[in-house]
């Protein structure tokens, strides 16, 4: 596969659109659609299907993009290497909001600050998101929240572990049981499907049978955090995210006649050479967040 034939179909999956990837790379459509078909004939497989007017990747292609990607990550170092050894490196981070906004943003600026060789992309998704990320070599390096991590092609290390927790308003009550059986506070407020904590938690409400009369589900842990602070409802959080809220006592922590397990915070990197350097600069910078 030519690098040339990486872009035009990257650029394809972006667009949808012969049309639209010809401009972006300044080719002709013909010469566009003669490469895809090219490299469909050396391939023996398909790569598009044509629907609803836009084209769409087969099942073969999106199960070989992480290979493409690391074909045109290794295309970019490889420029980057025949330039100057001060040249601009580029890492991409994804990283969960919990994380986000409970000091990790503090550590990527004073990377920025102290390592201005490197150019950082930071992305905000779910943890699961970030981890899939990862996988298909959309990210360099991906921080989850999990109770372990075990993938053959990844590299996995712990930074801290995290104690998660029932919070809710200062007023509400103390008891688990007492919060449950009052309507204004039997009520979940809770981030999108696909959170870890949040999955932590719903498998204890399957566990442990305990009712739930509602559930809000919100983009934010700011918002959650508001409507708690409203005295509206509970949540089920990393302590880290509403450390402040409690020792201020605005929020206050609800125990449990169960136990809650703990998660840990973990880096994910993939054991690439090329990489290995900036990786490893990040996990010292990160330390024990």
């Amino acid at each position: 596969m030519e690098i040339r034939q990486v872009k035009i179909i990257k650029t394809l999956i972006e667009t949808g659109s012969y049309t639209k990837t010809a401009e972006i790379l300044n080719y002709t459509q013909s010469n566009v659609t003669q490469q895809v078909k090219l490299l469909e004939r050396n391939l023996n497989q398909k790569l598009f299907d044509y629907r609803q007017k836009q084209l769409h990747p087969t099942s073969f292609l999106k199960e070989i993009m992480p290979m493409i990607n690391q074909i045109d990550d290794a295309s970019q170092l490889i420029q980057q290497a025949s330039k100057h050894k001060s040249a601009i490196r580029k890492v991409r981070i994804a990283a969960p909001e919990s994380l986000m906004i409970s000091g990790l943003s503090e550590v990527i600026k004073n990377m920025i600050h102290y390592y201005p060789h490197i150019d950082i992309n930071l992305q905000n998704n779910s943890c699961s998101m970030n981890h899939q990320k990862l996988l298909e070599d959309e990210v360099d390096i991906a921080f989850v929240l999990n109770d372990g991590v075990h993938h053959e092609k990844l590299e996995a290390t712990q930074i801290c572990e995290e104690e998660v927790v029932i919070v809710a308003h200062r007023d509400a009550p103390d008891n688990f049981d007492e919060l449950l059986n009052d309507k204004q506070y039997n009520h979940f407020v809770i981030n999108e499907k696909g959170s870890v904590y949040r999955n932590m938690f719903e498998q204890m409400v399957h566990d442990y049978q305990i009712e739930i009369n509602k559930t809000t589900e919100l983009w934010s842990i700011g918002v959650i955090k508001s409507l708690l602070l409203d005295n509206i409802g509970f949540s089920f959080l990393p302590y880290r995210t509403v450390r402040e809220e409690i020792e201020s006592q605005l929020l206050k922590v609800i125990e449990p006649e169960f136990s809650l397990d703990k998660l840990g915070t973990y880096i994910l990197t993939k054991p690439y050479p090329w990489n290995k350097d900036i990786n490893q600069l990040v996990i010292d910078e990160v330390g024990e967040l």
